[in-house]
């Protein structure tokens, strides 16, 4: 049975412990006396121990350090009405002596909270919910996994992985998974990487357990969308599960050897995978040892396309200067903040200053360790970009992973409904992201209408609205409700001749529709949320060949539902950044290529913007900026990406250009930007690139054009 020592000066608090505990099905021992407590610890071996901070003669952390020095491997329970902000210094001062705690209990405390405890209703790491990085309840010994041991089991391919997923905070759509390292000893029965780890470390066999982990999560990433069904209904999840992230912890010990990263780059090149999609993950006191050396060498990972988190963020010591100018694009919130983010003010405080930092410097904020929704809810509040936990999913097998992603592919309109309502969208401001989209597929196929809808419950709205004056219309006469039933585009040649909608009343009067084609747009694991519809007043028909344009330009839109937005927007002009012009850029090139039209990249780069900014001051180059990225919008189309593409560099991605359209824009440019009278001009250079051919990629365009520049007339 399991046993609890109890340890408070108040006998009363310690007589309720103990009858909690019985109910929980404990057996359970109150002392006042720390000599007697000993003396228990040594002749009844209790499993928990409960422990008052405050007491006469011999107080908590002396306890706690004597307990240490004994070498106890009891899971401790720390209660005192001391304030949440001792408790928590006094666990993690127990922690670090070696100790196991596994919950702090702030007088008064519910009979549920201790029941939790004792019960091991523990964290997404195994662990328990109050604190981080605390060590297993029955530790192994070192001596007793010997080297051959680990080394066997990473060659045999013992330790295996299990993946948590993480998801987007705003929007609550899949963002990635996060691998972690899983050993079941077949005679020590399961050992956490809190032990294996350090072993690997200590044997020198870190390096081949990280590149046994790299290649099964590869492997696992590159068949994920493979062990879907083939059927069409699975198109949209195949889609996404090829673009989403992968998380891998990284040892400091394995930084510095570049042979292995080298490798990690060809096994993602030889399965298919770009390296933009695989995290590494760097504790804080990691990165910040050698900060010169870490310079380098996360530099070169970021080169090659890694993206690189900082994790457990807020436990160390790192200096801010550092944080800067180590290239990482994620911070990880150390989770011993957010699962006490309910109960702790301080906790909160610091976890609303990291997402600020993190933001400030153009980071993805992260957190883990989230195990209610409301945690949750307060993380998307104030802005956190990823979340993963037990509210979210707990870490599972492989096998499993499909199973959960079925799970939430649930057709019922409820379930739609959730996904719609947690993209936070309906009956929200216009947004360019969507209005661009809409522009460009009227301007495709030549059409007076054309809507980015949601169907809600009992109407249907238009986050995106061209050429209709309405926001939205009944659910019940609807086009868009018949096709959101159906996964292909929904084509009404004439809908006058149609038995479904002759006597529809949107057909009947305004806007009178006659044709309609209509593709369903999903999100989460592929809910069908509204459609991309085009709409004339004419009955017309519509090919093969415009179905797959329609269909690629409505990818365009989910991807805007499952982009960062806010990562991807450059905040001085409200452009995007390089980041998101690229990954849309990719998008529309591909459209290009699937519909045969053709596309021109400008690139404009402002002369000596360096000087001018020295000269005039800081605001005036930022008000420089801010007025040419003005005069860029006046005159290029709605249709078009447009870019800050760098400090003083600019990119727009026309679609559908004539052949004479490059030399025609660029020509309009310029007299718009001739008849501006600016106190203080800025002059530029600019140049452009055609996609030449079906391979042509966008970084050969940008080279293309920037060689181009310098033989344009100012």
């Amino acid at each position: 049975m399991t046993r609890l020592l109890i340890l408070d000066d108040d006998p009363l608090t310690g007589q309720t412990i103990a009858n909690i505990a019985a109910t929980a099905g404990v057996d359970a021992k109150y002392v006042d006396d720390p000599a007697l407590f000993f003396n228990q610890i040594r002749d009844w071996q209790p499993h928990f121990i409960a422990l008052d901070l405050i007491m006469p003669g011999m107080d908590g952390v002396q306890v706690m350090a004597e307990l240490a020095r004994l070498e106890c491997h009891a899971e401790i329970i720390i209660s005192s009405g001391v304030g949440g902000r001792v408790l928590d210094a006094a666990a993690r001062s127990a922690a670090e002596h070696g100790l196991n705690i596994i919950g702090v209990l702030a007088k008064p405390f519910s009979p549920a909270r201790l029941r939790a405890l004792l019960n091991h209703e523990t964290n997404s790491e195994g662990t328990a919910p109050a604190m981080a990085g605390a060590m297993s309840a029955e530790p192994i010994p070192q001596d007793k996994i010997s080297r051959e041991d680990l080394l066997q089991a990473i060659e045999q391919q013992q330790i295996t992985l299990a993946y948590q997923p993480k998801i987007n905070c705003r929007t609550s759509l899949l963002a990635g998974f996060e691998a972690l390292a899983r050993w079941n000893h077949p005679e020590l029965g399961p050992v956490g990487p809190d032990r294996f780890i350090p072993l690997a470390e200590h044997y020198g066999l870190i390096d081949q357990l990280t590149e046994s982990v790299m290649i099964q999560a590869l492997r696992w990433l590159a068949h994920l969308p493979r062990s879907l069904d083939e059927s069409v209904e699975y198109d949209y999840l195949r889609r996404r599960l090829r673009e989403i992230t992968l998380s891998i912890n990284i040892s400091a010990s394995s930084l510095n050897n570049t042979d292995l990263f080298e490798r990690m780059a060809e096994y993602c090149q030889s399965m298919g995978i770009h390296p933009e999609r695989l995290i590494f993950e760097l504790t804080e006191s990691c990165a910040m040892e050698d900060p010169t050396s870490s310079l380098d060498i996360l530099t070169r990972l970021r080169m090659k396309g890694f993206h690189l988190s900082i994790d457990d963020f807020g436990t160390g010591y790192s200096s801010m200067l550092q944080l800067a100018r180590l290239p990482f694009s994620e911070i990880k919130i150390d989770k011993s903040f957010v699962m006490t983010a309910a109960a702790s003010k301080e906790s909160r405080t610091v976890i609303k200053t990291i997402i600020e930092l993190g933001h400030g410097l153009g980071l993805y904020t992260s957190a883990e360790g989230i195990e209610s929704d409301e945690t949750l809810e307060y993380l998307r509040s104030i802005g956190c970009d990823l979340a993963q936990g037990y509210a979210i999913a707990r870490p599972m097998a492989p096998e499993a992973v499909l199973q959960w992603l079925s799970g939430g592919r649930l057709s019922d309109e409820s379930r739609r409904m959730k996904v719609l309502r947690s993209l936070n969208i309906l009956d929200t401001r216009p947004d360019e992201r969507f209005d661009r989209i809409t522009r460009l597929a009227a301007r495709l196929f030549r059409v007076p209408i054309a809507l980015f809808t949601l169907v809600d419950t009992n109407r249907q709205w238009f986050k995106s609205n061209l050429g209709l004056n309405a926001k939205e219309t009944a659910r019940d006469i609807s086009f868009c409700t018949y096709a959101i039933e159906q996964e292909d585009v929904m084509v009404v040649p004439d809908a006058t001749l149609d038995p479904i909608f002759e006597n529809n009343p949107l057909v009947l009067q305004e806007p009178n529709i006659r044709f309609y084609a209509g593709c369903p747009v999903h999100a989460d694991t592929g809910s069908r949320l509204g459609t991309l519809c085009l709409i004339d007043r004419e009955p017309r028909d519509f090919s093969k060949h415009d179905k797959s344009v329609l269909r690629h330009t409505a990818q365009m839109i989910e991807n805007e539902l499952t982009a960062d937005f806010l990562a991807h927007a450059d905040p001085l002009t409200d452009m995007l950044n390089r980041r998101g012009f690229d990954s849309r850029a990719h998008e529309a090139l591909a459209l290009c290529h699937d519909a045969e039209l053709q596309a021109c990249l400008f690139l404009f780069d402002l002369v000596d913007f360096k000087s001018f900014n020295e000269r005039h001051g800081p605001a005036a180059g930022d008000k420089a900026l801010m007025e040419f990225s003005s005069l860029l919008r006046e005159t290029f189309r709605g249709s078009d990406l447009i870019a800050r593409y760098g400090d003083d560099d600019f990119v727009v991605l026309m679609i559908d250009i004539e052949a004479l359209g490059p030399d025609a824009a660029l020509k309009r440019f310029r007299t718009i930007a001739k008849a501006i009278k600016q106190p203080l001009p800025i002059s530029y250079n600019a140049g452009w690139a055609l996609l030449e051919h079906p391979k042509d990629s966008l970084q050969q365009m940008v080279l293309r054009a920037s060689d181009r520049m310098h033989t344009e007339e100012p």
